[in-house]
């Protein structure tokens, strides 16, 4: 068997998550990469974490991980590169011309990672291949505060991506990745906020869609480098963060079996030839019953340890593609009973 090494790109509840699943495969100790310490990665053991300064700055990262890299690959025969973030994934394709050539791990395309990054490009995707998707708006904070949105309030509100660079480093007092606006006064004080602090970029106003913890479903994903997924498992969220920056977080995940769900977010991967992880929430419309796409994230899920409930890790599954080289013999569907 092939000697291999995990570097994981990020230090919270997503990276644990992936070290644990190796560390339960054979005892595997991955490496860390992160650009501030988290609470989640502090004290332990299974894991081997470096605290990098500015390591998500550009020219940071990719000057970091190409030596790590290749000081990996005189350890081990495979480099496995997992990122933990939409930010990490993004600075990841950047640099897959270069990596590609030390590592097989699946790492998207530039081209595709343009049509899913950010509100506004999944707004379009879902509008091209007939995914349901919320009304939405979209423009910069001071062409909003004054438009006739045509929306009914409750209005929700987003940056075009709350991981990219300038947002994550944006002064603004009270920032959220989400913000839910009961009517028009709350939405330009929202608004008056990110134009005070500087915040340049596009901004999403969206439907909010009605119903309960009940509606909302999370789908995670792995794709071969072919494009073929590989496995995908539903779950049902419990329970969210209450901290108002954490919202979209799930503490609590009941794993579900969803078949039609899964089969629709299979042939989308498959149809736009994505690669890696995949991360998707989604809301049941309490009145219509069909399922609304809110986003797509390009890695696993924070949560996404809930998979493994069901003798069904992501990590695994990466583990088996390119370590074992397992051949494609169709998707598997993480179904049973569990809750993270």
């Amino acid at each position: 068997m092939k000697k291999y090494l995990p570097i994981i790109l990020g230090a919270d509840e997503n990276a644990y998550g992936c070290a644990r699943q190796f560390y339960e495969i054979d005892g595997t100790r991955s490496v860390l990469l992160c650009a501030r310490p988290l609470s989640a990665t502090d004290h332990s053991s299974i894991l081997y974490r470096y605290v990098v300064n500015d390591l998500d700055r550009p020219s940071v990262f990719a000057v970091t991980l190409l030596k790590a890299v290749r000081e990996a690959k005189s350890l081990a025969e495979e480099v496995l590169v997992v990122p933990c973030s939409d930010y990490y994934a993004r600075l990841l394709s950047d640099n897959k011309d270069v990596l590609s050539k030390w590592i097989d791990s699946p790492i998207l395309s530039e081209n595709v990672l343009k049509r899913i990054n950010g509100k506004v490009a999944f707004s379009k995707l879902c509008e091209e291949i007939g995914l349901s998707h919320p009304k939405t708006v979209i423009g910069t904070p001071s062409e909003l505060l004054h438009a006739e949105t045509g929306l009914e309030y409750p209005i929700v509100l987003k940056p075009a991506n709350s991981n990219s660079f300038e947002y994550l480093h944006l002064g603004l007092e009270g920032k959220k990745k989400v913000y839910f606006c009961k009517d028009r006064a709350s939405l330009n004080r929202a608004l008056e906020g990110m134009i005070t602090s500087g915040y340049g970029d596009k901004a999403v106003l969206q439907q909010y869609i009605g119903g309960d913890e009940r509606q909302y479903r999370v789908v995670n994903s792995y794709s071969d480098k072919s494009g073929r997924v590989r496995l995908i498992g539903v779950g049902r969220p419990l329970l969210e963060y209450s901290d108002e920056r954490m919202i979209g977080n799930y503490a609590a995940v009941r794993c579900i079996n969803d078949r039609e769900l899964s089969d629709t977010v299979k042939d989308a991967l498959e149809g736009i030839g994505y690669v890696g992880f995949a991360n998707f929430d989604v809301k049941i419309d309490p009145e219509s019953g069909e399922y609304i796409f809110l986003e797509l994230n390009p890695r696993q899920g924070r949560s996404s340890y809930y998979m493994s409930g069901m003798k069904a890790g992501l990590m695994r599954e990466l583990y088996e593609d390119i370590v074992l080289g397992k051949p494609y013999s169709g998707v598997r569907y993480a179904e049973g009973e569990a809750i993270w």
